[in-house]
């Protein structure tokens, strides 16, 4: 199965999709979900990904020392889970 968002203009062309949907060839979704390639779980609502990503960029930074110190932790750690 593929998802895909397309932004149709035209009548007739909405009007193919929709016959393809009566066939049960394709399913049109009428409330765009976003979900994030990045985290698991369900999909999030297009207003809620924009929230999130309001958030994520009003937060505190940390510095790329910072980072890369805690990311050296980490890796340890799951080093050590994978022996």
């Amino acid at each position: 199965m593929q998802t895909l968002t397309v932004e149709i203009t035209h009548t007739n062309a909405r009007k193919a999709l929709q016959a393809l949907e009566e066939k049960h060839f394709i399913k049109i979704i009428d409330e765009l979900l976003v979900g994030s390639p990045a985290l698991p779980g369900k999909a999030l609502r297009l207003q809620q990904f924009k929230n999130w990503i309001a958030n994520a960029e009003a937060s505190d930074t940390v510095s790329l020392t910072t980072a890369k110190s805690i990311w050296l932790s980490k890796k340890k750690q799951l080093q050590q889970l994978v022996k």
